[in-house]
């Protein structure tokens, strides 16, 4: 897992057999500091989160997931790999300095193995505080064979 500047969670919860679709849930946290090294490199003067680093704290999320659940058990050096897929992405709205926290739920929706590789999808959801700016369809992982 990433640690650092990289680490987009302060907390992660896991459920493994829970979730809308009952194969897991997992819960993620993070207090949003206005002097993280994101918010300046931005757009010219436009101090928010990247949307690719949203992604990423759900993508980390889902990694924790796997690990958890032993995902990559039946490979000798697993690693984790992306996938070709379709990933539908709502978008509405940016975390700010001023926010306090991010957080962010994941609902797994399959593990299938196909051609030497787990492969993970789920729906997911992020926050600035209470408000949803982030739906996101069928994000894909892989575990495959380092």
């Amino acid at each position: 897992m990433c640690d650092g500047q990289l680490s987009f969670s302060d907390e992660i919860r896991l459920v493994p057999e829970g979730g809308k679709y009952g194969k897991g849930y997992a819960y993620a946290r993070k207090e949003v500091n206005p002097k993280d090294w994101f918010f300046p490199c931005h757009f010219h003067e436009d101090p928010v989160m990247p949307g690719s680093l949203g992604l990423e704290a759900i993508i980390q999320t889902l990694q924790a997931f796997c690990l958890q659940k032993g995902l990559g058990a039946s490979f000798l050096n697993p690693r984790f790999s992306p996938v070709m897929s379709k990933v539908v992405w709502k978008y509405r709205g940016q975390i700010l300095p001023q926010n306090k926290f991010m957080q962010l739920e994941l609902h797994v929706k399959n593990i299938t193995q196909k051609d030497g590789e787990v492969i993970i999808s789920a729906d997911a959801n992020l926050w600035r505080e209470d408000l949803r700016i982030y739906e996101i369809s069928d994000i894909v992982l892989g575990i495959s064979e380092a």
